[in-house]
């Protein structure tokens, strides 16, 4: 068990944009991967899908069978756990073991 407090994933996001150089040209128009749209979030939610590691562990069957979360956001979710993933150099960290919550 760690003692780091579970971290938001809209925090998760902001602290991405703040470390990086946000204010460089161009930088505000690219997409933040880190960050889900309220809907799916709330899609997510209604499955009592609210952490990274548990959104690894329903894997793609079972998130492809939940109402109303469509194609889009299907590769949504992929591209934010490929963030993730590239972010932590492909090893695991506190976000794999479900330190960060979605919502």
């Amino acid at each position: 068990m760690t003692d780091h407090a579970p971290t938001l994933l809209s925090s998760l996001a902001e602290r991405a944009a703040a470390k990086g150089e946000w204010w460089k040209e161009d930088a505000l128009d690219k997409p933040n991967a880190l960050a889900l749209p309220a809907r799916v979030l709330a899609i997510l939610a209604n499955a009592d899908i609210t952490t990274v590691e548990q959104l690894k562990a329903a894997g793609p069957a079972k998130l492809r069978e939940l109402p109303h979360l469509g194609k889009q956001a299907f590769e949504q979710i992929i591209e934010l756990l490929r963030e993730l993933d590239r972010q932590n150099g492909g090893g695991s960290n506190g976000h794999e073991r479900g330190q960060v919550t979605l919502r």
